[in-house]
């Protein structure tokens, strides 16, 4: 940011943000997106008032370079400006800033009037993770719109507290698949033993493919040994995304038993999915896998044979 400018400079910019030339008053937002003196935050918030949206546009994304209080609560206020593209501005910004100082009047947002207002005092209160927000988080599982449950549900997993996780286990089944895959995800943080591992491993049967994805990410994340036999199960999967996830996971979790599926895949047409069981194959180090990596030891693609040529060394050194 400049901060080497004199009191005229200011001047210059504070009258360019009150021209009534709404394009000069877009430039002067953009150039103090950059001023890091007294009062430049200051006129990017008078600047959210504009009556044009596009200056409004550009005073959001500006405030993105300047920290404190104030500029984090201007934009939580924008978030329910009339124009969608600056209340996403704001959103997305939000999302990244981890302002603590907000932390109070996102949980209000959470019961505004407006979904897009919920959904994303939600999405701004994950990245905070405050133990204060619970209960509107909690609240927020039942609500009516999409968008928001489905936010909610990231915003729960980010607390990682074992007394409310399992209140999103019963999304698991929720009827959009939007919210189901962000259960998985948010599901990552289980351990073994926890109840939402059954969740999980139910996750690689849901009838969206996405979320069977998700869920076989998770499960390898998370180094759910239980997860091993619907794994090898889901290396059969019709949708080869899936595969190259279940695959990964195994690396992680699976043992001999996962073997002959992580093999198999080695004569997939897809070469991620053949990199991907070849890989698994050498984390595992089992000499049960060298008949297979041998069979495709002249594999076409060269990255797949090199990570052949790696798994067998791990599995003759076991």
């Amino acid at each position: 940011m400049f901060d080497d400018l004199d009191d005229d400079d200011i001047a210059a910019l504070t009258a360019r943000a009150c021209d009534p030339d709404p394009g000069i008053r877009r430039v002067a937002m953009l150039a103090l997106a950059e001023v890091d003196a007294p009062g430049a935050a200051e006129l990017l918030i008078t600047g959210l008032g504009d009556p044009d949206v596009a200056v409004r546009e550009t005073a959001a994304r500006a405030l993105d370079e300047h920290q404190g209080l104030a500029a984090s609560q201007a934009l939580v206020e924008a978030l329910k400006d009339p124009a969608n593209s600056v209340r996403q501005i704001a959103a997305d910004i939000l999302a990244d800033r981890r302002d603590t100082g907000v932390g109070p009047a996102l949980i209000e947002g959470v019961t505004h009037a407006d979904p897009f207002v919920r959904a994303a005092s939600l999405r701004g209160l994950r990245e905070l993770v405050l133990p204060q927000a619970r209960s509107a988080i909690l609240a927020a599982l039942r609500d009516p719109v999409m968008t928001v449950r489905q936010e909610a549900v990231g915003a729960l997993g980010y607390l990682k507290d074992d007394t409310t996780l399992p209140a999103l286990l019963p999304l698991a089944k929720d009827p959009e698949p939007a919210v189901r895959h962000a259960v998985m995800s948010s599901l990552v943080f289980m351990r073994s033993g926890d109840p939402g591992v059954a969740t999980l491993i139910a996750g690689l049967q849901d009838v969206h493919w996405q979320v069977r994805e998700e869920a076989a990410f998770a499960i390898g994340k998370a180094r759910l040994s239980e997860g091993e036999a619907a794994l090898s199960a889901a290396m059969a999967d019709p949708v080869w995304q899936v595969r190259v996830k279940a695959a990964s996971a195994l690396g992680k979790v699976g043992g001999s038993a996962a073997v002959p599926a992580l093999g198999g895949a080695l004569e997939h047409e897809i070469s991620n999915l053949r990199k991907e069981a070849a890989a698994a194959l050498g984390e595992i180090g089992d000499q049960a896998g060298l008949p297979w990596l041998q069979r495709a030891a002249n594999d076409p693609d060269p990255d797949v044979r090199k990570l052949i040529q790696w798994a067998m060394e791990r599995c003759k050194a076991a």
